[in-house]
């Protein structure tokens, strides 16, 4: 979440009440000028009624996505067999999550708090880089996930290879440099401005600043096409491809008995939680991602936009629950890793193998 709305509407406010030079001017004699520095006052110490209701929404979010995503990644390296590449996915989704748990949540409630951005300029450009990068890496492992999923089920004689552990890292690798390598402007562009007022502090905004209109304007729609419209796309086709399959493919007795049988139908049970998972990340980042995009291009104030991140950042939280409600053998590694912190010793002397999730 971004200052820049605000640092734009205080700005045009005051420019329009005052003729001379807003950043060099040290006074404020144009009419109404009391009035409106009362109101920054008001505004800047006191906590509105929808503040704190957005506030309220995050504090159980936080907590899920947490306390859930920790336990997904301690839950899968308890194994003590080799990870397979859903494995190897699903690790790094909960590493995404937690990156947007511990960086992206505590400053988007600072700036709910404050209205200003507090935390510094390093921060500034590197809150915005890595929401973009967890953003991005989560959409972009989903994607892979489903063409995987695609592959084994469509041909699983040949999924061997993608199915392996080592092609899942690398495809993360990759997934992680694309990602961070996309995300690079925001290191350049964001920066910090200040607006003096007196009888205030100084107030700091994390803003964007580019050189050009037409670059903002290039970004955010090259952004949503790369990080959204492309994956879901991608998703559509494997999974519409899928789901046919699903729907028309029947296991006989003979077939449930072989190998083949039995691994087409885990996996089709696998695709299902896949696309409830992506279908999950569609309606959490779709609101976001389309407010986004009409203010950079419309340059409008959109109050519902703080609620439209909030759902996005709830996607963090959900998809650890939604592992805890459709895996059941993904609840018993999670009590059992519960049993290892109380008894570490569990961790050396049990010899059963955990069942694999």
């Amino acid at each position: 979440m971004e200052t820049s709305v605000e640092y734009s509407s205080y700005k045009s406010i005051l420019a329009q009440r005052n003729t001379s030079d807003l950043d060099n001017s040290s006074t404020y004699n144009f009419t109404g000028a009391d009035e409106i520095l009362l109101s920054f006052k008001h505004e800047f110490h006191n906590i509105d009624t929808s503040k704190i209701f957005l506030l309220s929404l995050y504090v159980p979010i936080f907590a899920i996505a947490l306390i859930g995503n920790t336990l997904v990644i301690g839950a899968l390296c308890t194994q003590r067999y080799p990870w397979r590449a859903k494995h190897v996915y699903l690790f790094n989704l909960a590493i995404a999550d937690l990156l947007v748990t511990l960086i992206c949540m505590p400053c988007t409630v600072v700036i709910i708090i404050y209205r200003l951005w507090v935390s510094g300029l390093a921060l500034c450009k590197l809150a915005s880089f890595l929401l973009g990068v967890a953003v991005a890496t989560g959409i972009f492992t989903l994607t892979s996930m489903s063409i995987d999923c695609y592959i084994s089920i469509q041909h699983p004689s040949n999924a061997h290879w993608t199915s392996s552990s080592k092609h899942a890292f690398v495809v993360i690798a990759v997934t992680w440099l694309v990602s961070m390598a996309f995300m690079t402007p925001q290191l350049y562009i964001r920066t910090i401005d200040t607006l003096s007022l007196p009888d205030l502090p100084t107030m700091t905004f994390c803003i964007e600043r580019w050189p050009d209109e037409t670059g903002r304007q290039v970004f955010g729609v090259s952004l949503l096409i790369v990080v959204y419209v492309i994956p879901v796309v991608t998703v559509a086709v494997c999974y519409a491809n899928v789901g046919k399959m699903i729907c028309s493919y029947t296991l006989t007795r003979e077939d449930s008995n072989t190998s083949t049988g039995t691994y087409v139908y885990c996996r089709k049970r696998a695709a299902r939680i896949l696309i409830l998972l992506v279908m999950l990340f569609v309606c959490c980042w779709l609101p976001y991602n389309v407010m986004s995009l009409v203010v950079d291009l419309a340059h409008v104030s959109i109050p519902v936009l703080p609620y439209a991140l909030w759902l996005g950042h709830a996607h963090s939280a959900i998809n650890p629950a939604l592992y805890w409600a459709t895996n059941r053998r993904f609840r018993e590694l999670v009590t059992r890793l519960y049993r290892m912190i109380q008894n570490p010793r569990l961790l050396w002397s049990e010899k059963r193998r955990p069942r694999r999730i």
